[in-house]
């Protein structure tokens, strides 16, 4: 060899060499790095194992003249290490290393492992591997990551279903590049290239690693079996690992035939269960508005002004019913307590962080719309916003309404805040529809708003003011919670435009008004309205996050009723009847099952006496026995059902 050369070899192997040791200690740094973030770092007995699995591979390299087994030795400790920088960096982008418990780190890191071992099986080489593992893993860190921040939940299956909407959604949030982004991306490629600069001198062979492969689903079977596989969905994300989270949610997707359901019990319950005719047809206008919530339902705090002197003035009037309304979804998932109300169902009932717009509403679903356009009702659906949001469109038609509204249907000059269209737009625009309906045909209207959609970063938007703020011991702490209650405000200003104006009308009336879920702002707020953190609380504590208010306005005479405590799926069937209208034999099966339970939702439910309990329990309640097949013939038995019994009758 010429000197030249040799003096280049020679160079380039001193300079690989400290590179190796280079990316070693990076390795390492990183690593202990991950393990002093969040609760790992006061969980020796799990801190120091995962620590000790991140560098074995850097440590124990093969020879030069590596035998097979060497090499598979080697390669199950890439394995191990990056099912350890796997779970450590998924742990700390998303929670900043918070999970709860030994249990949960391990279990976690099981289900990390299965995603290492199945690409590992499939690309059959451990640099291969290292890198597309990694990188499915740093695709869901992120994603979750983000729809965390944005949402204030993690990314469950469900929204695999609703990308369209998040895609929407998305586009009116700014996404931060954060520096425990940047970390993350940076820690999992320098991991990648310490693996990829192992020098191996060649792959174990395909019989060897496909044994491997099976030797290492037994292991991580019984590691599955040692970890535990208890699960309470009611605990959320802080309890558990994010993949571990997702997977065990996901898992719970197929909606089981209630126990005792035979295909008769539709039957049986159209014949137990009657709705009752109704001496009245008003037109009823259905308001669920975005985030529309009143947060000292949580906790107290102090403002400059009332920020819904209105809302408040409504509470205990003539012809008036108010009251809280318990719903199963916080800072998002608004499609949820729209399914909620519109079909008369319960997400008890069905898998935990399911899309029942997506996911079960594939044909026409026979219920309150339905019903009502059969009574000769004209039915509009409004949303100021795209109509792609949460396959509105398709199940619009499917719940029976014959007309559908949607942003583009506004006038290009509608007024407006932030992006949105105002609620002051959104409710001139029902105003106009009710003065162009159909001569002799009362209105249904179901509108869902959107003005006080998140997020809630102050803005120089001219055509916002900040109003509201709060003050006392919060004063100019949360900027994002005075933007939210000046929007409330705005909200009830215009609130007040709309019940003035069909107090004037001729015609009977209704409103029936209710925020889909409270406000995503700063959890560090919720905190402090709580006194503790969201790991400390109770289940039934984290109810009051849950809640958010309603009433039933009307401009003739109904009876009155006031600190009524309801929840989202009873909230159709109690109008009708508090309004006078003909009732389905759904709505008297809802009736009477509230007499008994109360409020229900996806986390738990309430029962006469006031006890709470978990929704794991719901499918076994005596009290709910009828209502779940009921529901259950709805939304998947189509065979069977009485599609009538769901529908409120009109009178003979």
């Amino acid at each position: 060899m010429h000197p030249e050369c040799k003096k280049y070899e020679k160079f380039r192997k001193i300079t690989g060499y400290i590179l190796d040791v280079l990316l070693a200690l990076a390795v390492f740094y990183a690593a202990v790095y991950l393990l002093r973030k969040g609760t790992v770092h006061y969980r020796p007995e799990s801190q120091w194992p995962l620590g000790i699995l991140t560098g074995l591979p850097l440590v124990f390299r093969p020879r030069k003249k590596a035998t097979a087994a060497e090499l598979l030795l080697h390669d199950v400790l890439v394995l191990l290490a990056a099912s350890s920088f796997g779970l450590l960096l998924t742990e700390y982008v998303v929670k900043g290393g918070i999970i709860i418990g030994n249990t949960a780190i391990w279990q976690g890191y099981v289900y990390h492992a299965a995603i290492f071992g199945i690409v590992y099986l499939l690309a059959a080489n451990i640099r291969l591997t290292t890198c597309i593992g990694m990188g499915l893993t740093l695709v869901y860190a992120l994603i979750d990551h983000y729809v965390t921040v944005f949402r204030g939940t993690p990314v469950l299956l469900s929204d695999v279903f609703a990308i369209g909407t998040a895609k929407n959604v998305a586009a009116n949030y700014s996404v931060p590049v954060e520096l425990s982004v940047l970390t993350t991306v940076g820690i999992a490629a320098v991991f990648c290239v310490a693996v990829w600069r192992v020098r191996r001198p060649s792959s174990a062979p395909r019989r060897w690693q496909f044994f491997t492969c099976s030797l290492l689903l037994a292991c991580w079977l019984c590691g599955y079996e040692l970890a535990g596989q208890g699960f309470g969905f009611w605990q959320g994300n802080l309890e558990y690992s994010e993949w571990y989270y997702f997977c065990r949610t996901a898992g719970n997707a197929i909606v089981q035939r209630p126990e005792d359901y035979t295909d008769t019990a539709p039957e049986q319950l159209a014949a137990a269960y009657q709705g009752e005719e109704g001496e009245i047809r008003p037109n009823i206008i259905m308001i669920m508005n975005e985030s529309f919530a009143d947060l000292r339902d949580v906790g107290a705090f102090a403002t400059n002004e009332e920020y819904m002197p209105y809302f408040r003035s409504l509470e205990g009037s003539e012809n008036v019913v108010s009251g809280d309304l318990l719903v199963s979804t916080f800072g998002g998932g608004t499609a949820t307590t729209e399914f909620e109300v519109l079909t008369g169902d319960t997400m008890a009932f069905l898998p935990f962080g399911s899309s029942p717009y997506q996911m079960y509403i594939k044909a026409a679903l026979p219920g309150l719309v339905s019903g009502l356009e059969g009574q000769g009702y004209q039915t509009v659906a409004m949303h100021p916003y795209r109509a792609s949001s949460w396959n509105r469109e398709e199940v619009y038609e499917r719940l029976g309404f014959d007309a559908q509204l949607y942003e583009d249907d506004f006038a290009a000059d509608a007024g407006r805040l932030r992006t949105y269209i105002s609620d002051s737009a959104d409710y001139q625009k029902i105003i106009e529809i009710y003065e162009n309906k159909q001569p002799g045909a009362p209105l249904f209207l179901f509108n869902v708003t959107m003005q006080n959609h998140g997020g809630y970063e102050p803005s120089d938007d001219a055509n916002f003011e900040q109003r509201i703020h709060l003050t006392g011991q919060y004063e100019g702490k949360y900027p994002e919670v005075d933007q939210y209650l000046s929007l409330v405000k705005y909200s009830d200003d215009a609130l007040k435009e709309l019940v003035g104006y069909f107090s004037s009308v001729d015609e009977p009336t209704a409103i029936v008004f209710f925020g889909d879920h409270q406000p995503n702002v700063p959890s560090a707020f919720y905190d402090d309205l709580y006194g503790n953190t969201d790991a400390e609380r109770t289940r039934e504590e984290k109810q009051a996050k849950l809640i958010t208010p309603f009433f039933i306005w009307a401009n003739y005479d109904i009876a009155e009723a006031e600190n009524v405590q309801i929840s989202a799926n009873y909230l159709a069937a109690y109008a009708l009847e508090t309004l006078g209208c003909s009732t389905s034999g759904y709505d008297a099966l809802r009736l009477a099952t509230r007499s008994q339970v109360p409020r229900i939702n996806s986390y738990g439910y309430y029962t006469a006496d006031g006890e709470w309990y978990d929704a794991q329990t719901a499918a076994d309640h005596e009290a709910l026995a009828d209502y779940h097949m009921a529901q259950y013939a709805q939304l998947f038995d189509t065979t069977n059902r009485v599609d009538t019994w769901y529908e409120p009758q009109p009178g003979e």
